[in-house]
């Protein structure tokens, strides 16, 4: 595997580990906070738009710390060259794989 596709598996694999972490703690975050990536900060405006105006209240929390999870670790990889480099792939990569869990709320990704 070459640096590239290591780093972005390493950026996908935390972002997996950290969402399934928070969501058994119930932490919250500041999702609508820009991370400096275009794609990044367009997931995550979309996600949190859709988990404020459509997501029903007793399910926002759990949806909530799962992407402030993927928040935090895209901040974090922002430190590292390499990471970063990795992070407008990833960030591609979480909204395709978020379009079918929100579009049973009715969100467009």
């Amino acid at each position: 595997m070459n640096t590239s596709a290591w780093s972005l598996a390493a950026v996908a694999a935390a972002c997996l580990s950290l969402s399934a972490c928070s969501s058994a703690s119930g932490s919250g975050g500041k999702i609508e906070d820009a991370i400096g990536v275009v794609q990044c900060d367009q997931y995550l405006a979309k996600v949190a738009a859709c988990i404020n105006e459509k997501v029903p209240e007793a399910q926002r929390l759990q949806l909530r710390s799962s992407v402030s999870a993927e928040y935090a670790t895209w901040k974090e990889a922002l430190a590292n060259p390499t990471h970063r480099a990795a992070l407008p792939q990833a960030c591609a990569i979480a909204e395709e794989q978020a379009r079918d869990e929100y579009a049973r709320y009715g969100c467009a990704m």
